[in-house]
């Protein structure tokens, strides 16, 4: 039924990453041990990334001006599928007191720490991405994933999963640090894509 209609597939596809991005959320909250949590968390991505599913995070550095407003409109279906998959969670009996620090460690964070963290993010976004596609192995995938959850970056996506499960209310100052989440992981992504990239000969 999706497939037919191009706008409901892409919204469809965007909204599912985000249900992807809220389960890894979930499940690095739940896992006392981060390293484990950080490791299963990269389930989301390989699975978008085999899928076919449509990430902002996994997608911006494929920008071009005229798909500016396609991704940020993927940004805010990953958002909703992230925050209500994660939301949901709060009505089970699952122990999700530590989302409290991870939430306020990021609430308390001045603006350019959070931009700094998140160009790291997208850093390590593209190259889990980039490397995936050239190899189709899954530590391409893993290894990144862990490497930005392990160091705090921070991740648009997974953040509304956070804030979500936290019960954060939405004011405007967290509208500003997810804005900036957003631009720095772009950036991050942008930098090896635009301004670095590999010559077409040795793609």
């Amino acid at each position: 039924m999706f497939n037919a209609h191009p706008l409901l597939n892409f919204i469809f596809r965007s909204l599912l990453s985000g249900f992807l991005i809220g389960f890894g959320c979930l499940v690095f909250v739940v896992c006392e041990n981060r390293y484990v949590g950080a490791f299963l968390f990269a389930l989301g991505l390989l699975t978008i990334l085999t899928k076919g599913y449509y990430l902002y995070t996994g997608r911006v550095g494929d920008w071009v001006p005229r798909d500016t407003l396609k991704l940020l409109m993927m940004f805010c279906c990953n958002a909703i599928g992230t925050a209500l998959c994660a939301y949901m969670f709060t009505f089970t009996r699952l122990n999700l007191s530590a989302v409290e620090t991870i939430a306020a460690t990021k609430l308390n964070d001045g603006l350019l720490s959070i931009f700094i963290l998140a160009v790291g993010c997208g850093v390590m976004m593209h190259l889990a991405v980039f490397n995936f596609k050239k190899e189709r192995h899954p530590l391409y995938v893993i290894m990144p994933i862990m490497f930005f959850i392990i160091c705090g970056f921070e991740h648009c996506v997974a953040n509304t999963g956070y804030f979500a499960m936290a019960k954060v209310p939405l004011n405007f100052d967290l509208w500003i640090r997810l804005a900036l989440m957003v631009l720095g992981n772009g950036v991050g992504s942008l930098i090896f894509t635009k301004l670095i990239a590999v010559p077409l000969a040795q793609k």
